[in-house]
């Protein structure tokens, strides 16, 4: 089946995985991390913990998370466990800890292998009961010129994403700059002329196995996110979708989708709210003449 020229199928791509963080803190990743295709970067509230509000348990560790500043500032009381199957007996009550910033994490040193850390981020992602308000501002591709995948700690080599930063720091001082690295796959899907819901129902039962994902699939996933979102801080595909030609790819049409409640994200831009469960359909991308 040629996969370059699908005039009744639609291209399906979807993130198979999310991760999110401070520019500064990439290097939780590890160095030769490449799984990632597509970078987001998104302002959030600033998170700080309650230092005060700090109490240790025998199994876990308790503290109020401020979230926001100024008028609109919040308050959320965690309870996080640090014990893991990796390191059963580690007491965080016997150990001196920190805060070590501008990272935002409690970071227990002293014990034999090696410093804990607490990553307010990434702990207050997986246990608030709340969604956290995520503006998209710019979509780019986690790719070199020559195609090779760029790991995820030199994302902020692209200068670009340095102005940005620069930017935003003095633009939105009441807010953080955060990365959402997306690793995408793909998929044919038949498209179906008929509204019968017994057809559509068909159509999502008999779905095409995944397609080799490629920098053209990509580059058409890259160009649908910022068509929907509008960041403003990109300027090409913002505003009118590209001919799929110049993609080297001849599909009816291209959906995406991201499923931020993954990670309790609440995503969104100046210009459009994206709902948990949402495709992101692009204009029709093959037409006969």
């Amino acid at each position: 089946m040629n996969t370059n020229y699908m005039p009744d199928y639609g291209l399906q791509t979807w993130a198979y995985h999310l991760s999110m963080s401070y520019p500064f803190d990439l290097d939780y990743l590890s160095p030769d991390d490449q799984r990632y295709n597509i970078y987001v970067a998104t302002l959030i509230p600033k998170l700080n913990i309650d230092e005060n509000s700090v109490q240790f348990f025998e199994d876990y560790i308790r503290f109020d998370v401020i979230v926001g500043t100024g008028e609109h500032t919040s308050r959320e009381t965690l309870d996080i466990s640090i014990i893991s199957d990796d390191m059963p007996e580690f007491d965080h009550r016997k150990f001196e800890f920190d805060y070590e910033k501008p990272r935002k994490a409690m970071v227990f040193t002293g014990w034999e292998k090696g410093p804990i850390e607490l990553n307010l981020l990434h702990v207050y992602l997986e246990e608030s009961k709340y969604y956290l308000d995520t503006e998209i501002v710019y979509i780019g591709q986690a790719f070199r010129e020559n195609g090779e995948r760029l790991p995820a700690e030199e994302l902020m080599s692209d200068p670009t994403l340095q102005k940005l930063e620069a930017d935003l720091l003095r633009e939105y001082p009441e807010k953080d700059l955060a990365l959402l690295l997306l690793e995408f796959k793909s998929q044919l899907l038949e498209e179906i002329d008929s509204e019968d819901e017994d057809l559509i129902q068909l159509e999502e039962i008999t779905k095409n196995p995944p397609l080799e994902l490629n920098n053209q699939i990509i580059g058409v996933t890259e160009a649908a996110l910022i068509n929907y979102f509008k960041p403003e801080y990109n300027e090409k595909f913002n505003n009118d979708f590209p001919r799929v030609e110049d993609h080297g790819l001849h599909y009816r049409s291209v959906n995406v989708q991201v499923h931020p409640d993954i990670m309790g994200l609440k995503l969104y831009s100046k210009e459009k709210k994206y709902l948990s469960n949402e495709r992101i359909v692009s204009p029709l991308l093959h037409t006969n003449s």
